[in-house]
């Protein structure tokens, strides 16, 4: 107030502000000094509550009797002292309101409970609801509130009940809870607060009930808690709390539970926990508690429901016994490495067996674990509704006095060791709704007693080693919802009454030796008959299963068409046909089936094109339709299916060329595409594939084109099989980035160069059938030639030069022989100069009508005035004196004038 005035006084708050300031300072003075004149009285609750209204979007009109004109008294959701018309609660909770929680609700300041609980309000918890110095409840649990739960919430000296979870709240749970000393009640769980449990809660002697389930909270439990003596419930479930749990909780002689489930908790169970005479619920599953399971557990007489499951505890059973644990009635300690036996006294405490239990035990679960023996010390629990012992290593038969348990609903016995026959007193279990058997060595037929298990929904029989034929009066289980006897030895036919079974969902009954046709009556929601011997053709009758999702008759005797019927079962979403004889087009209404996520019509023996239509199962993962008589090109539409993970064409008759269109399949991880006609290159586009993992397989195709560096960008592909086809070029070194590669098949192309060095570890068979391939791990390693092309190039080259200095060395030869010649005859012309007197020269020359002048230089002769040489002209010169002969005269001749 101070301030505010100051503030004033200088000029920076303008009048609005300070009125502003003093309002909202109005609800803390009249909650502290309780002055008369600021109880809220008749003439000023309506106007808050109007305020309060104001911030709330209320589409069921719920608030709309809320008028100045009525007592406000008479407001829905308004209670108000008899008498004297002054409001002490608010109750609001699960009218759809929306919107904010106005701070004017601060206004109320005579009200004691507040509730707006289960609505879709939003925002943040005001701050003012700090000074409402009446309140004792507070309920804003479930509703979309965000923000940190105000601090200001400590100052509420009379709140008993704080209940704000399941909201979006964040930051850490404010310590100055740890003041609200008369606090009961404490729910923030559902919401997103992190940070550790303050350890001021512990200061709360008055408290109740603490629960903080399904936060981010970590760190430890503060041994304070210990200091709560009233506390009944703690519940701080799915956190992320670590540490050990402390053992002074034994001193929390009113705790009735105690749930630390699916945190990190670690270290051993205290004993002291036994001390809790209270305790009726123990949950401490999901965590790393170690070591064995403390005796003392069975001093708690009041404890009905004992969770250790999912940790590390070690050790046998026998520490547990029912019959101390009067009230107990769900034992589960699933999921362990305890080890032993189930020890016989568990429920009777005498240790014979007889069955002549005295204990509540209704559930036990013991799956998961290193147990083994048999189960009948279970028989003197008369009073299971429940067993689960699988995932043992539990032996023997399954005791004929199983009856015993008259009571028994579920019963669980898969993944273990059992043999011999089901007992037909299994049919005197007539509250049997699950019968889990599966994965044992089971052998002998399905007693027909089974017929009598009119509850029975659940029937798990397959993976053991059953024989003979399903017992027509499995039929009268009119409630079986799911029944699956994969892998016996089953035969005969289904029985025809099945189709009577109308709740039943699902019939697995693969890997059997069932023949027969399919019984027309059968309808469901998942139909599964692979690995049989079932013949004829596919029932037209399967097209009314309007809700079928699983239709699966693959690896049977199965011939004809697709029934167009199968249309109307438009909820399917995966259809496997494979392995039949199924013959003609596929259906182009497969289109339509817009919920199909897997179809498999593989090795049959359909004809005809891909239909286009295909492209239209949007929602399609995997695509097979391989060992087929398919041809035609592979339609682009394809590229429209981009969830596809698994597209399988291999082993048809299809032509044409790749689509580019592929790449849009971003999600493939396996791609099969060899054993057909395919041509033209490989479309580099292939590289997006980024999500290619499983396989490549382009193979035994007649592609040509260089393989394109762009498959070096695959880099999670394990398996890549190019081989027989016409590739050529070299092998790209991008292939080396193939880090996860195992098997590569280049074999049988044309290909050529140096393999690179990274692709060197795979075998040599990898890249066979390349004559031009050189480098390891090829044989002829040592010296990589060059390819064929540039060898013929630098063949030619070569040749090119022997002819070139061949013709060299021959024009120099005749040079020189030439040359030689004309020596010779030069000599011979100097000697016949020499010898002569002139007149022969002479005479000769005036014989042809013209003296001729001879002329001599340097030793070399010529005719003055002639242009034409005087060696019969061979050798022409532009100069006025012509060389008769380029050599030295024997002697000197003298023209003559």
């Amino acid at each position: 107030m101070d301030v505010i005035m100051a503030l004033a006084m200088a000029g920076k708050l303008s009048r609005s502000s300070i009125v502003l300031a003093l309002l909202r300072l109005l609800p803390l003075f009249c909650g502290i000094l309780l002055a008369p004149s600021c109880v809220a009285t008749p003439d000023t609750v309506p106007a808050t509550l109007l305020q309060v209204k104001a911030g709330f979007t209320d589409p069921d009109g719920v608030l709309s009797g809320w008028s100045p004109e009525a007592d406000v008294c008479s407001w829905h959701g308004v209670t108000c002292l008899t008498g004297d018309g002054i409001a002490i609660g608010l109750n609001l909770s699960g009218y759809g309101l929306s919107g904010t929680i106005s701070p004017a609700i601060a206004g109320l300041v005579s009200v004691e409970s507040i509730d707006l609980s289960s609505n879709s309000l939003a925002g943040e918890i005001p701050l003012e609801l700090g000074t409402m110095q009446r309140l004792r409840t507070l309920l804003l649990h479930s509703n979309f509130l965000t923000g940190a739960i105000p601090p200001e919430l400590g100052g509420l000296k009379n709140l008993k009940v704080l209940r704000i979870g399941n909201n979006q709240l964040h930051g850490e749970i404010p310590p100055e809870l740890g003041n609200c000393s008369q606090l009961e009640t404490i729910g923030l769980a559902y919401c997103q607060l992190s940070g550790a449990i303050p350890h001021q809660i512990g200061n709360l002697k008055q408290l109740q009930q603490l629960t903080l389930d399904n936060n981010a909270l970590t760190g430890g439990l503060p041994e304070q808690l210990a200091g709560c003596s009233n506390l009944r419930a703690l519940s701080v479930a799915d956190n992320k709390l670590e540490g050990t749990i402390p053992s002074s909780f034994g001193s929390l002689s009113s705790l009735q539970s105690l749930n630390l489930a699916n945190n990190r908790f670690s270290g051993e169970i205290p004993a002291e926990i036994g001390n809790l005479s209270s305790l009726t619920y123990l949950n401490l599953l999901g965590n790393r508690l170690t070591g064995g399971i403390p005796e003392e557990l069975n001093q708690l007489s009041q404890l009905q429901v004992l969770d250790l499951s999912k940790n590390n505890l070690s050790g046998e059973i026998s520490s547990i016994s029912a019959s101390q644990l009067k009230n107990l009635k769900y034992l589960v300690l699933s999921e362990n490495l305890l080890e032993g036996t189930i020890p016989e006294g568990l429920c009777n405490g005498k240790g014979n067996g007889n069955g002549n239990g005295s204990s509540s035990l209704e559930n036990i679960l013991l799956s998961g674990n290193n147990l083994g023996g048999d189960i009948d010390a279970l028989l003197s629990c008369t009073s299971l509704q429940s067993i689960d012992v699988s995932n043992n290593s539990f032996t023997g038969e399954i005791p004929p006095a199983i009856d015993r348990l008259s009571g028994l609903v579920n019963l669980a016995l898969h993944n273990n060791s059992f043999t011999g026959v089901l007992p037909p007193q299994i049919g005197n279990l007539s509250n049997l709704e699950v019968l889990s058997l599966y994965h044992n060595g089971l052998t002998g037929g399905i007693p027909s007693e089974t017929g009598r298990l009119r509850r029975l929904k659940l029937l798990f029989l397959y993976e053991n080693e059953m024989t003979g034929v399903i017992p027509d009066e499995i039929t009268n289980c009119t409630s079986l919802e799911e029944v699956d006897f994969f892998g016996n030895h089953f035969h005969g036919p289904i029985p025809e009454k099945m189709g009577n079974l109308k709740n039943l969902a699902v019939l697995q009954l693969r890997q059997n030796d069932l023949s027969g046709p399919i019984p027309a009556s059968l309808g469901m929601i998942r139909l599964q008959l692979a690995g049989n011997r079932l013949t004829g053709a596919i029932p037209t009758e399967l097209g009314r299963l309007t809700g079928l999702k699983i239709l699966d008759l693959s690896n049977n005797n199965f011939s004809g068409d697709i029934p167009p019927e199968l249309f109307n079962c438009s909820r399917l979403t995966r259809l496997n046909l494979e392995g039949n004889s199924l013959t003609g087009a596929i259906p182009s209404w497969l289109g339509r089936l817009r919920s199909l996520g897997e179809l498999d019509l593989s090795s049959n023996a359909f004809t005809g094109r891909i239909p286009v239509e295909l492209g239209d199962c949007s929602g399609l993962l995997k695509l097979s339709l391989s060992d087929n008589r398919l041809s035609g090109s592979i339609p682009p539409e394809i590229g429209i299916l981009t969830s596809l993970n698994v597209l399988n064409l291999q082993k048809n008759g299809l032509t044409g060329v790749i689509p580019p269109e592929i790449r849009r399949c971003n999600k493939l991880y396996e791609l099969r595409l060899s054993e057909n006609s395919l041509e033209g290159a490989i479309p580099p586009e292939l590289g997006q594939l980024l999500e290619l993992q499983v396989i490549l397989d382009l193979s035994q195709n007649r592609l040509s084109g260089e393989i394109p560096a762009s498959l070096g960008n695959l880099v999670k592909l394990e398996r890549l099989n190019l081989s027989s086809n016409g590739l050529h070029g070299q092998i790209p070194s991008s292939l080396q980035q193939l880090t996860s590669l195992h098997l590569l098949n280049l074999s049988d192309n044309l290909l050529s160069g140096a393999i690179p060095g990274a692709l060197s570890s795979f075998p040599a068979a990898s890249f066979a059938g390349n004559d031009e391939l050189c480098g390891a791990p090829l044989p002829r390693s040592s010296s990589c030639r060059a390819p064929r092309r540039l060898r013929l190039r630098l063949l030619g080259a070569e040749v090119s030069v022997i002819v070139a200095a061949i013709a060299v060395v021959s024009a120099a030869v005749c040079v020189a022989l030439l040359y030689i010649m004309l020596r010779m005859w030069s000599n011979w012309r100097a000697v016949s100069v020499s010898i002569s007197d002139g007149e022969e020269s002479t005479a000769s020359t005036v014989a042809h009508g013209k003296a001729a002048k001879w002329g001599a230089r340097d030793g070399k002769y010529w005719k003055v005035g002639s242009v034409t040489s005087a060696a019969e002209g061979k050798y022409s010169s532009t100069s006025s004196e012509t060389s008769v002969l380029h050599g030295k005269p024997a002697r000197a001749v003298n023209s003559k004038s």
